[in-house]
């Protein structure tokens, strides 16, 4: 295998080449890590020179075109914003608002009011108790303190007589330690729960039938035979209302039980029920919203 000897340009470092190497092949120094490109010399030989990096560019770096960018379209923005009143007018409501909703939020007098019944409740407290060290009783303004009644006895009093009795001193008995007791009311007639009424039902809008019959159909299909009752349902689904059959037509359950196929394009539901009627030798009319199916009449 023939192999060539060179010299690194930058580092010094032998370096060999093979005889599969070609002109413009390029390979980085096994020492120094230069990239070194494979040139013929003038005398036919193989020479190594080295690959000269690109000049790094002598503009603005991308950090700063893409700060000045971004400043450029705030600028278009604020332009924007000042030209249109409109919107100017949402942005400072919004700010006020903003505002406004933060004013709510942080007053400080919801905590003034706690404090102050705070206050309030220990004030009674220290009252309770200083009342209770002086032993002194406390009566409520709307009631007079109760005179302590002395009883009287007569001069001649019999000795066999039983002394009266003196009422017991009231107590004050605290408000968290009373019990109140419902007293139950007499000759008072049992109540009777009144049945619930129904709840209404709510109104639904009645259809304006001869308007519905005016839907236009871009292709009704039936190909597989059907009873003409069962087409009568699908039609009264559709036009949402319930058909009126004369009695001669609701008693004939063979007129019902006609199969029937039809397949139209480009019509109209009024069109597509006088086809179905048709196969029943029937027709319709509407009166007060309604539609009246009844048999043709003879001729």
């Amino acid at each position: 295998m023939d192999i060539t000897t060179f010299q690194c340009p930058h580092c010094q470092a032998v370096l060999r080449m093979r005889s599969r190497q070609i002109e413009g092949s390029t390979f980085p120094c096994p020492d120094c890590q230069q990239q070194l490109r494979i040139s013929q010399a003038t005398d036919g030989g193989f020479a190594i020179s080295l690959i000269q990096p690109d000049p790094e560019p002598s503009g603005p770096s991308p950090l700063a075109i893409k700060a000045r960018t971004g400043l450029k379209h705030l600028r278009k923005g604020a332009a924007y914003l000042l030209a249109s009143p409109v919107l100017m007018a949402w942005l400072v409501a919004g700010t006020g608002a903003f505002i406004l909703l933060l004013l709510i939020l942080f007053d400080d007098h919801p905590a003034a009011e706690i404090a102050r019944d705070q206050q309030g409740e220990s004030e009674t407290v220290a009252a309770n108790i200083e009342t209770e060290k002086t032993g002194s009783r406390v009566f409520p303004a709307n009631r007079a303190p109760v005179t302590e009644a002395v009883p009287e006895f007569p001069a001649n009093k019999n000795q066999n007589q039983p002394e009266p009795k003196v009422p017991a001193e009231p107590v004050d008995v605290p408000a968290e330690h009373q019990v109140l007791v419902a007293a139950k009311p007499k000759n008072l007639p049992p109540l009777i729960a009144s049945k619930p009424q129904p709840a209404p039902q709510p109104v639904v809008p009645q259809t304006d039938v001869k308007l519905a019959l005016q839907i236009p159909i871009l292709e009704f299909r039936q190909a597989d035979e059907l009873p003409l009752k069962s087409m009568l349902i699908q039609f009264e689904e559709m036009l949402d209302t319930r058909f009126e059959l004369a009695d001669n037509v609701k008693n004939d359950s063979r007129l019902l039980d006609t199969p029937i196929t039809l397949t139209s394009k480009n019509t109209t539901l009024s069109n597509l029920l006088e086809q179905i009627l048709s196969e029943g030798a029937l027709t319709f009319t509407v009166k007060s919203n309604k539609i009246y199916i009844e048999r043709v009449a003879a001729p």
